[in-house]
C-alpha cells in the first residue's frame, strides 16, 4: 500500500527549475532553448548544466551521473522543482540510485511524462510525493495554449482544476469512480512487470497513452497486463493519446483508436469499473498536465476528471 500523499509546495513567481535529464540524450537543442525561454516567460528562473550532458549511447549521461544530479537537485535549497529534460529510456536503470530518504524532507515539483512515468510511480509508491504528468522541457514549443494553461496552473498549486472536454469518450459506463491516479506511459509501465518495481495498480485508477507502437505490440502488452492482472481491481481506466505517429491523417487516427479501444474493453469486459477514452495526455499537443498520486474522480453526470 503506497504512504500517505506528500504533496510539493506551490512554485511562486521566480522560483527555480532545474532541467534534470534521467532518462534520453539531448536531440534537440533548439526545441532545449525555446523551452528554457517558456519556462522564463512563466516567471520561473531556470537552472541547466552549462556544458549540457555529455550523452552515453542514448542515455544522457551514466547511471550513476543522472541519479547524482536527481538527488543533488532534490538537496539543493534553491530549488523548488525538477522538469525532466525529455524522455526516451533510462529511468528504469537509475531507481536503485535514487537517495528516497531526502524526498520526504525536501517534497519538490518533479514534471515529465513518457519514461519519466516510470520515475513518478516510483517516488510515488514509495514515498508518497505527489508528481506531475506532464510535458518535458523539449516538448513545451508544442503544446497547446490550453495545455500551457494547465501546467501554468498545476506548478503554482491550481492542480484541482478539473479537465472537462468534450472529446472525451465514454467506452464503458459505470458509477462515479475514485482512486489514486497511477500510471502513465504503456510500454514503459509494462517494463515493470516482474521487476522489484513494479507497483500495486488495486483500487486506484489507471491511466495510459503511447506512440510509434504499431497494433499488434500495442495489444500484446495489453495482453500481458491483463494476464498479470493488473486489470483486476481497478476503480477506473482512463486512455490518453494514442498515436501511431505524429504524421497520421484523421482517418488512420481514428482506426488506430479504435483498434485500441476495442483491445480495452475485450480484456477488460468482465469488469464494471468504466473505462473512459481520448482524454488529452499523452504524446500530443494537449498534454495536460495531471497530478500523479493524487485522488482523481470520474465524473460521469458531466463527464470530467475532477481532482482531490
Amino acid at each position: 500500500m503506497a504512504p500517505l500523499p506528500l504533496y510539493p509546495p506551490p512554485l511562486k513567481k521566480g522560483d527555480t527549475l532545474a532541467v534534470i535529464a534521467p532518462a534520453g540524450q539531448l536531440q534537440e537543442p533548439q526545441k532545449f532553448a525555446k523551452g528554457i525561454s517558456l519556462l522564463e516567460e512563466m516567471g520561473f528562473s531556470v537552472k541547466f548544466p552549462r556544458d549540457l550532458w555529455p550523452g552515453n549511447d542514448y542515455l544522457a549521461d551514466s547511471d550513476e551521473n543522472r541519479a547524482h544530479e536527481f538527488n543533488t537537485f532534490i538537496n539543493d535549497p534553491e530549488t523548488a522543482g525538477l522538469i525532466s529534460m525529455r524522455g526516451g529510456f533510462g529511468c528504469l536503470r537509475m531507481l536503485d540510485k535514487i537517495d528516497l530518504g531526502q524526498i520526504a524532507g525536501h517534497p519538490k515539483t518533479i514534471l515529465g511524462f513518457s519514461d519519466i512515468s516510470i520515475l513518478h510511480n516510483y517516488l510515488h509508491t514509495r514515498t508518497g510525493l505527489v508528481c506531475f504528468h506532464g510535458p518535458v522541457l523539449t516538448s513545451l514549443t508544442t503544446l497547446t495554449s490550453p495545455a500551457l494553461e494547465r501546467l501554468y496552473h498545476s506548478l503554482t498549486g491550481q492542480w484541482r482544476a478539473p479537465i472537462h472536454t468534450r472529446k472525451i469518450e465514454i467506452l464503458r459506463d459505470g458509477t462515479t469512480s475514485s482512486g489514486r491516479l497511477l500510471g502513465g506511459n504503456l510500454t514503459s509501465l509494462v517494463t515493470l512487470l516482474g521487476t522489484p518495481y513494479d507497483f500495486s495498480w488495486d483500487n486506484g485508477v489507471i491511466f495510459l497513452e503511447d506512440i510509434n507502437e504499431p497494433p499488434y505490440k500495442i495489444d500484446r502488452m495489453l495482453t500481458q497486463l491483463f494476464l498479470a492482472g493488473k486489470f483486476d481491481d481497478l476503480s477506473g481506466l482512463i486512455l490518453g493519446d494514442f498515436s501511431l505517429s505524429s504524421h497520421e491523417d484523421t482517418l488512420e487516427k481514428i482506426r488506430y483508436r479504435e483498434q485500441v479501444w476495442m483491445r480495452i474493453l475485450e480484456l477488460t469486459g468482465r469488469f464494471a469499473y468504466p473505462v473512459w477514452a481520448n482524454i488529452p495526455v499523452g504524446h500530443c499537443p494537449d498534454n495536460y498536465t495531471l497530478p500523479l498520486g493524487a485522488t482523481v474522480e470520474m465524473d460521469r453526470e458531466k463527464t470530467r476528471l475532477l481532482f482531490h
